[in-house]
């Protein structure tokens, strides 16, 4: 999701359940005419009309039924959501009675069942049959990517947000004739219009939501559609490139089944941490025990989940910008965006699910020159002559300046 700057102000334990564990991945090409996922979704508040292509406003809650095919059967997302702090539990008290029984075993049975652990490999080829099993190659970038979750399953998840969302600002809601309601509709319409050989854009039913609280800095669209805006990131848009930027890497995450990776992910890194957690608990002491619990975590989290959470953020980062040229917005202004942003950073990278806004900023002008000969393929009007970037100090190489000349 975009980088919330006001994180007391956002449900956190509901990022929990749905932004997981994640290991390190490779961000490739973008293929936006290929295929991708179709998400139905339960709508609110306005969609999209696909015929005419705009918005219509709905001011009473209207239900469509989800009917997806699941491609493999699974346990109900909330199962899992529930099992994984039982399952941790479950771990240590398992390490701490074997703990008790493998002291009392005699040392000719020890050396016995050593022996048979080490013949029998059938768990760890059963978790390397599971992962590979579940392999997906994304339709848009051609990554592999782990899913163990279908699209019903996610659907779910996402519906479980947005009835949390939905009580946790239902009092600072716009109506869609508020001015701010109007321009998140305008630019959602123009970007999702000229992208519309994508499938999942074109058949997925898209619900604006202005949230008036000037305080979160937070965008973010739910895999069944809902897009999610607050007041306070439309404060920080100085023009309607900016607030295209920030919606196109939204969107971005949803085409990227982004949600659905970070789930699998999660529910992956518990499988294999469940083994290291009972041996922590059965071979040391319980107070040594409680402080390699507590590092294994750490380790886990500052070297496998927030990389992963970065990467995810730099990926939807290249495919949001290109979205953004196809809209005929100025895709420059994603640059001067995140450096507007970087004054407001504050926490290392490393530690932080987002790459800095520096880093934002750099990895994008590194992607501008493909994105302005997109636009440009896409017979967009000219860029404006004067270089938003350069009225707030960003170097501009010479070669780039060509491009729009």
């Amino acid at each position: 999701m975009f980088r919330v700057l006001n994180k007391k102000k956002i449900v956190e334990h509901c990022r929990q359940l749905v932004l997981p564990a994640r290991n390190l991945l490779n961000s490739c090409g973008t293929k936006l005419d290929s295929a991708s996922r179709i998400n139905n979704c339960v709508t609110k508040h306005a969609y999209l009309n696909n015929a005419s292509g705009g918005f219509r406003a709905e001011c009473e809650l209207q239900r469509k039924l989800f009917h997806v095919t699941a491609t493999r059967q699974a346990l109900p997302p909330v199962f899992i959501i529930i099992l994984r702090p039982l399952s941790k539990v479950a771990a240590i008290l398992f390490g701490r009675t074997f703990r008790k029984w493998w002291r009392a075993l005699p040392p000719d049975r020890k050396q016995d069942l050593i022996l048979r652990l080490k013949k029998n490999k059938t768990a760890l080829l059963g978790v390397v049959w599971y992962y590979y099993s579940h392999l997906e190659e994304d339709p848009i970038t051609g990554r592999s990517k782990f899913i163990a979750i279908n699209k019903e399953q996610i659907l779910q998840l996402a519906q479980i947000e947005l009835v949390m969302q939905r009580e946790l600002h239902k009092d600072h809601f716009l109506p869609p004739a508020h001015p701010a309601y109007k321009r998140v509709v305008k630019v959602a319409n123009q970007l999702l219009r000229s992208n519309r050989e994508i499938p999942q854009l074109r058949e997925t039913n898209w619900i604006v939501t202005v949230v008036n609280e000037p305080s979160v800095t937070n965008a973010f669209v739910l895999p069944n559609g809902h897009i999610f805006v607050f007041t306070g990131i439309l404060s920080l848009c100085t023009n309607d490139d900016q607030l295209c930027v920030i919606l196109a890497h939204e969107i971005s995450h949803v085409l990227l089944s982004h949600m659905a990776e970070q789930f699998s992910s999660l529910h992956l890194m518990d499988l294999l941490v469940l083994v290291p957690l009972a041996l922590i608990w059965a071979v040391l002491p319980e107070a040594a025990a409680v402080i390699a619990h507590w590092l294994s975590g750490y380790f886990t989290k500052v070297l496998f989940q927030l990389p992963f959470s970065r990467a995810l953020e730099a990926e939807a980062d290249e495919i949001g910008l290109q979205l953004t040229a196809k809209a005929c917005y100025d895709v420059r202004e994603a640059s001067v965006f995140w450096a507007k942003m970087s004054s407001l950073d504050s926490e290392f990278e490393w530690l932080s699910t987002h790459p800095n806004s520096e880093t934002r900023q750099f990895v994008l002008e590194s992607l501008m020159p493909t994105a302005i000969q997109l636009r440009e393929k896409c017979k967009c009007p000219k860029l404006p002559p004067v270089d938003p970037r350069m009225l707030i100090g960003i170097r501009v190489p010479e070669e780039i300046k060509v491009l729009y000349k």
